[in-house]
């Protein structure tokens, strides 16, 4: 047995009792480690492994004291999975063990000779251990706000993890953990690699330095780079899914008991997370929903189609398809506040120089932000309901009846009649960027004057990337209404492909604009991703990295001189300079048919000519 699981000093004395309410104790990894769960929890691991005891100390021990005693009693989430005291330690053992149990049923290395596969057995499951280990301890670096305190309860300043775990702080006793506001989603993933040492022991670092093959994959994993990471990468993604599935209430293959949740809840869990994560984003031109003072409304269908893919990836089963059944879940638990005896609401949003008439569903915001101090920004312009009567002819599913494209997703100017949506945009006269309508016909040219995304995006990860990117904020959707289109086809991939071709058609897929996700560049079509990827997820339900493995599979896009799927460009501004990645796809006809193509954007450039 380890000696992991020796406890120090008990936990629960009377100098455990904390001097302000809220305060956490600096604990010891014997005491942190020493709950029975946990315990179970670490036999499991040491059994998968097996290795010598001395090398199960050295290598192993260490590397869970270590990580135990960075981590501490930190949440893994603010509203979603392991949300509670304790959750990030929680869920990174759940991690481990469950990505040693997969592991058994794959050859490591892949391809190797059997001579190979015996020496470098242990070298491989190690770096499974290890990478699963750290693929979330960034979080409390990035994402969280940690301040210490004395014995006394007096405040000694914020824990800076890059000077080592809390127990190196003379005098910290306590501490007191709150989420940052404005953070950026996804950055803890690179930076987990920044903080490795801190729970990786030198001679387990040095182990995996000896197999260029695992160190290269393994590189990738702590990067949160796992399609790049191979079988390392699956591996922990699937180990990662199954841990969230079992704290949510999710189908879990381990057959363990799993906690059972009312269906409502897991919708508000979702949705919470949706708008924390800003996969819904709010209070601008083209997003999710607006919060006015005291209520929050979103896009009816968006909302719906999000929650539903959201729940599918937490491993849920059972989600319906109709949006009728979830509007009615939330309106039955007083989720949603009803229009008359309606959840849809037909309202008008308008904003600085932009107006849109859209189907919306209402929510009091005291049920969704417990903490005033968590709630986004009051909108500033204005949401005004159109009365029961302009929701006639509008299914409770957000549909409405009307001719494409659908008002929820295109946007018409604030005074004069409709016009089309042109990509082409001028500044405006304070320096933002305004749309320029045009009669009639396909989208003429395009050009931009500010491309560079606003401030608080830069730095932003795309998954396929190995640094920061400023990837622009999901745009308003394609429209999804049943009877506008034939359906989408059944593979994922060809179904993105002809969303697409629809959403440029109809111009609700805006190209070379400060939002787009396609831009037209000199060598042919850029895709950004993953946003362009996630955004096809959102308005129809489907996983979006599923969509984006299967999309790649058409071998539409062209490999960049590195051998790799990614390209980098550089957006240049006036006032900014940023970075954008994504596929490249040489044959501008297949997103544009034969018809017409777009100028190509000047404000791009590949890195090769930056």
């Amino acid at each position: 047995m380890l000696r992991l699981f020796r406890r120090s000093t008990p936990p629960d004395g009377p100098s455990f009792k904390p001097p302000i309410d809220g305060l956490l104790p600096v604990l010891k990894p014997d005491d942190l480690l020493q709950p029975p769960h946990r315990q179970a929890l670490l036999r499991q691991i040491s059994g998968l492994l097996a290795l010598p005891s001395e090398c199960a100390e050295q290598y192993v021990a260490a590397a869970l004291r270590r990580y135990a005693t960075f981590v501490q009693e930190v949440p893994a989430s603010e509203v979603h999975h392991h949300s509670g005291r304790g959750g990030m330690l929680d869920h990174g053992l759940e991690v481990v063990l469950k990505a040693l149990q997969i592991r058994r049923g794959y050859v490591l290395p892949p391809g190797a000779e059997p001579e190979r596969l015996s020496h470098e057995a242990d070298a491989w499951s190690y770096g499974v251990f290890s990478a699963a280990l750290l693929h979330d301890v960034g979080k409390p670096v990035v994402d969280q706000e940690i301040v210490l305190y004395d014995r006394s309860g007096d405040r000694l300043g914020r824990w800076e993890p890059w000077h080592g775990p809390m127990t190196e702080r003379p005098g910290a006793y306590w501490y007191s953990v709150q989420y940052r506001r404005g953070r950026v989603h996804k950055l803890h993933e690179p930076v987990s690699s920044l903080v490795a040492h801190w729970v990786l022991p030198p001679e387990g670092m040095s182990w995996i330095a000896q197999h260029q093959e695992l160190l290269q994959t393994w590189i990738h994993a702590i990067h949160g780079r796992m399609e790049d990471a191979g079988a390392l990468g699956q591996i922990i993604l699937q180990a990662d899914r199954e841990s969230v599935a079992r704290n949510l209430g999710g189908e879990s293959p381990d057959r363990l008991p799993t906690p059972t949740k009312p269906f409502h809840e897991k919708l508000m869990t979702s949705l919470r997370h949706l708008l924390s994560s800003e996969d819904l984003p709010l209070n601008r031109n083209g997003a999710a929903g607006w919060r006015t003072e005291s209520d929050l409304w979103l896009v009816s269908k968006r909302a719906a189609d999000a929650l539903r893919a959201q729940l599918r990836e937490e491993g849920h089963s059972g989600i319906p398809s109709n949006n009728d059944r979830i509007f009615d879940t939330l309106q039955e638990h007083g989720v949603l506040t009803a229009n008359g005896d309606r959840a849809i609401w037909r309202a008008r949003v308008a904003g600085d120089g932009w107006s849109h008439e859209l189907t919306l569903i209402r929510l009091p915001v005291a049920r969704i932000w417990s903490d005033p101090d968590a709630m986004p920004m009051v909108f500033e312009g204005s949401v005004t309901p159109l009365g029961e009567a302009a929701a006639e002819g509008t299914t409770e599913s957000g549909d409405g009846a009307v001719s494409r494209p659908a008002p929820e997703e295109v946007a018409t100017p604030a005074a004069g009649p409709p016009t089309a949506r042109s990509v082409a945009i001028q500044p405006g006269q304070s320096g933002e960027v305004v749309e320029e309508h045009s009669p009639s016909g396909p989208p003429q040219s395009a050009d931009v004057d500010d491309l560079p995304l606003p401030p608080g995006l830069d730095g932003v990860l795309d998954e396929a990337t190995d640094g920061p990117t400023a990837e622009p904020p999901p745009q308003s959707m394609a429209s999804c209404d049943p009877g506008a289109d034939a359906p989408l086809p059944e593979d994922p991939g060809d179904a993105c492909l002809e969303w697409i071709r629809r959403g440029v058609a109809d111009g609700s897929l805006l190209v070379n604009t400060r939002e787009a996700r396609i831009h037209v560049v000199a060598e042919g079509v850029l895709l950004v991703s993953p946003g362009i990827f996630r955004d096809f997820a959102s308005a129809t339900g489907h996983a979006w990295n599923a969509a984006q493995k299967r999309f790649q599979r058409l071998q539409l896009h062209e490999k960049s001189p590195e051998g790799t799927n990614i390209h980098r460009y550089v957006v240049r501004g006036e006032r900014q300079t940023s970075r954008i990645n994504g596929l490249l796809i040489r044959d501008v006809s297949v997103v544009f048919g034969p018809d017409w193509t777009p100028s190509p954007n000047d404000h791009l450039t590949p890195t090769a000519e930056a």
